[in-house]
């Protein structure tokens, strides 16, 4: 199957196809929406998808940042027989807007490679993951968003080539403490102290998570550094696109 981004977009262009008409005229085509917006999306219950009650919504896409109330801006709906591909293919998903009208669903389709469609059915975009390794040289895990609009695609790399540089430099300090931290724990639980040993196991060092999507020197248009939470430049994405995107990649956060 040929993934390149120029039959793709060609694809969702074909005549008599349904197509997302936008109430703004801009490069991705979205509704109107905030220069900015700063959105939460919780990853807890997408590792847990299948134990969500029936009918449950799987997890709440909630405006976060100074002045917001949690208000909900989405939903996302996994299906809880939905096989568990890991990384490599998360099962499909839909997005509804707060008062459950459908905004996209996404479909894994190849390894590591998502298509997104409107509510309407029509394509939007394809989201690409690539994933990282250690060996024979390092290489962080790389994102991409196509738009099916055309044009070059967004791309970003999780975590700074220093930060990673400093994460492998004091690794082998953590694994130290680690260890320190897990006998003493070990300790607390032969105690009788399942508190206190509970507190010895959940001290963890986060690899680096600071993640920026852009076109090559173009501005940030989706920016993640920690806590779930995810900066959205309206004007440079569709909305619809960003939330497939943001879910996706808090799927592989821990």
């Amino acid at each position: 199957m040929n993934h390149s981004s120029q039959e793709w977009a060609s694809q969702a262009q074909r005549p008599g196809q349904p197509q997302y008409h936008p109430q703004t005229q801009d490069p991705y085509g979205q509704a109107p929406a905030p220069a900015e917006t700063l959105i939460e999306v919780p990853n807890k219950r997408l590792h847990r998808y299948d134990k969500v009650a029936p009918g449950e919504r799987t997890v709440t896409i909630r405006q976060a940042g100074p002045g917001a109330n949690g208000e909900p801006l989405a939903y996302v709906h996994v299906p809880q027989d939905a096989p568990k591909g890991g990384r490599r293919a998360r099962p499909p998903f839909t997005v509804s807007g707060p008062n459950g009208e459908p905004l996209s669903s996404v479909r894994s389709v190849a390894d590591g490679v998502y298509e997104v469609y409107g509510g309407d059915g029509a394509p939007i975009g394809r989201i690409t993951r690539r994933g990282g390794r250690i060996l024979p040289w390092p290489r962080r895990v790389h994102w991409s968003v196509q738009p099916a609009q055309g044009g070059e695609p967004l791309a970003a790399e999780v975590g700074t080539r220093k930060g990673w540089t400093v994460f492998l430099l004091i690794s082998p300090l953590y694994f130290v403490c680690w260890a320190v931290m897990a006998a003493q724990g070990a300790v607390w639980l032969l105690l009788g102290e399942k508190g206190e040993a509970k507190k010895e196991a959940a001290w963890e060092m986060e690899p680096p998570t600071w993640t920026r999507w852009r076109q090559a020197g173009g501005d940030v248009a989706v920016e993640y550094h920690t806590g779930h939470k995810y900066r959205l430049a309206s004007a440079r994405l569709d909305f619809r696109l960003a939330c497939a995107q943001a879910v996706l990649h808090v799927w592989d956060r821990r």
